[in-house]
């Protein structure tokens, strides 16, 4: 009797786990995703008012690239304004990791996508030469910018792999910290890929308006999330 007492006990405490767990993702789902998904399909129609005659390929490669960025960067700069209107700035919050995860998807949709603008059909041309002697790595502007690209992206699958309460329970909220302050490496290079895309397409005029504004806006909150912390200790 005393033991099905603690099987019953036990079973009660793992529904209500699971469901808090369900009503967690539900609300989450409601409250993050569904607004994001409005506002990259609001965002999405404008993209071909700046380009002319995309192909579906091209279009899905293009607007989940800079929707992504943005994303991400938004991701980068919660932090640093909670502590500048001195809100509670946890660990992780759920919000700033939905963020990172929607952009973060996006990402990899570009990733993949993006594979399929140039060359189609030769995929491995991304990243090979081909001569006479046989194949060799691509080290010019297009290769290293398809390099760092796949760099960027498996850091991103990193990223959204571990950015759950499980992994922050099982690796230890420090250990668990010092793998997502990768984030800062892996939008360094994105932004390098998209600069070394500019260089390709000899137009880099939205290196200068978009991205190196956008590099310094996020250096300016992180200089100043790391003063307000420091002052607060």
């Amino acid at each position: 009797m005393k033991l099905f007492k603690i099987n019953k006990l036990f079973y009660t405490l793992n529904s209500n786990n699971k469901l808090k767990f369900m009503n967690s993702i539900a609300v989450r789902l409601k409250r993050h995703y569904l607004p994001l998904i409005i506002l990259s399909l609001i965002s999405a129609l404008i993209i071909p008012l700046m380009w002319d005659n995309l192909d579906a390929i091209s279009f899905t490669a293009i607007s989940t690239g800079y929707i992504s960025l943005f994303l991400l960067a938004a991701s980068l700069m919660i932090g640093p304004i909670n502590l500048l209107l001195k809100r509670n700035n946890p660990l992780s919050s759920y919000f700033r990791r939905d963020l990172g995860i929607y952009g973060g998807l996006l990402a990899v949709v570009h990733s993949i996508a993006g594979l399929f603008v140039h060359m189609r059909g030769n995929m491995w041309t991304y990243f090979l030469n081909k001569s006479e002697q046989g194949y060799s790595i691509r080290l010019d502007d297009f290769g290293l910018a398809n390099y760092i690209g796949v760099i960027s992206a498996l850091l991103i699958i990193l990223l959204i792999i571990t950015s759950n309460d499980y992994s922050i329970k099982k690796l230890n909220p420090a250990n668990w910290k010092n793998i997502q302050r990768i984030t800062y490496l892996m939008f360094a290079l994105v932004l390098l890929h998209s600069i070394y895309y500019r260089i390709v397409a000899n137009d880099l005029n939205r290196m200068y308006y978009l991205y190196l504004p956008l590099l310094g806006l996020i250096l300016v909150f992180q200089f100043l999330g790391i003063r307000l912390k420091t002052q607060n200790k």
